[in-house]
């Protein structure tokens, strides 16, 4: 599994949710990688770092100031483009949900949402999603790459590890 974590950020905080996101990514990937994107983020990357990103990928541009989807779509479809991520995982926000079914459309991957917990199966990623009134859990997979996942808000806390992750600054190249 090679996996990539969308940290969203709140001027000079990153998301709670988006944290939580990213520890529970780490216990089942050690080499997950996360992406912080916006303007004036660089500051953050020592904070995912602390919550086991292997790799913090820094997106750092003017262009980038203004919260919106679509610039956040390109940075992330090069990434897995490039790079070659099997696996993005957001935490549920508006902006998250935004960014996640652009990048479904851009990449035509598979998106499962509403997640309230995410497993491994034998090195296959499962997605855990409540159904019939939250009266039982269903098991969810993907049947195409990569995978998006969009975590339920609050599904994890954040856990900080022992790790220090290398910070990695990405070119910005919007269409």
């Amino acid at each position: 599994m090679s996996t990539l974590v969308f940290l969203e950020h709140n001027g000079d905080a990153i998301q709670k949710g988006a944290l939580g996101v990213l520890s529970k990514a780490v216990s089942l990937d050690p080499d997950t990688a996360a992406v912080l994107i916006g303007s004036g983020v660089s500051g953050l990357a020592a904070t995912a770092a602390k919550y086991g990103a292997k790799r913090v990928l820094v997106a750092d541009d003017a262009s980038l100031e203004a919260p919106l989807p679509q610039p956040r779509v390109d940075v992330i479809s090069s990434l897995v483009t490039v790079q070659g991520f099997d696996t993005v995982l957001f935490a549920a926000s508006v902006l998250a949900s935004d960014v996640a079914g652009g990048l479904s459309a851009r990449l035509d991957a598979g998106l499962n949402w509403d997640l309230g917990d995410l497993a491994s199966d034998g090195g296959t990623l499962v997605g855990k999603r409540s159904a019939l009134g939250d009266t039982i859990v269903a098991d969810v997979g993907w049947t195409t790459g990569p995978k998006i996942g969009l975590v339920r808000a609050g599904a994890f806390e954040p856990v900080e590890s022992a790790g220090e992750g290398t910070v990695e600054n990405v070119a910005v190249s919007l269409e």
